[in-house]
């Protein structure tokens, strides 16, 4: 096969761009439906969480703040008091894969950068070995490189 000229480079950024839009319209559509089968018992399907039991995520500091913080909390869960709340949160590490953490997170942080499963694979391999839930104290002191 030969060079690929212009218009070759041009049909196949044309594609590459296309399959870009296409992916970020789904994401939403991704991130909902995993929020709904592995978030929503505890969040709520409004995402205004449980009263006195769950806390509500919309408008959240943990949702709104670093996305690197919200992939952490959800890959290894969270432990004590967070606000007006005081309980466990599971993670997520062995059971949700990247793609679908970034479509969650993209989802709740509407009107915010998606979030990629690049990102969300980077926060993974940062926090590999971590044995315990994340605390707001570890939160708050998170580095990501």
């Amino acid at each position: 096969m030969g060079p690929v000229g212009p218009m070759g480079i041009m049909a196949l950024a044309a594609a590459l761009l296309a399959g870009c839009r296409r992916q970020a319209e789904v994401i939403p559509d991704t991130g909902h439906m995993v929020f709904m089968a592995r978030c929503a018992l505890c969040h709520g399907e409004n995402t205004k969480g449980r009263p006195g039991l769950y806390p509500p995520l919309e408008g959240a500091e943990w949702v709104n703040g670093p996305p690197e913080r919200l992939a952490a909390i959800i890959l290894d869960g969270v432990q004590g008091p967070l606000g007006n709340y005081n309980g466990v949160m599971p993670g997520w590490r062995g059971v949700l894969h990247d793609t679908e953490i970034a479509a969650v997170i993209t989802w709740l942080r509407q009107g915010k950068a998606p979030v990629t499963a690049v990102e969300v694979n980077h926060v993974r391999i940062e926090t590999e070995g971590r044995n315990t839930f994340w605390t707001a104290a570890d939160l708050q002191n998170l580095r990501i490189r």
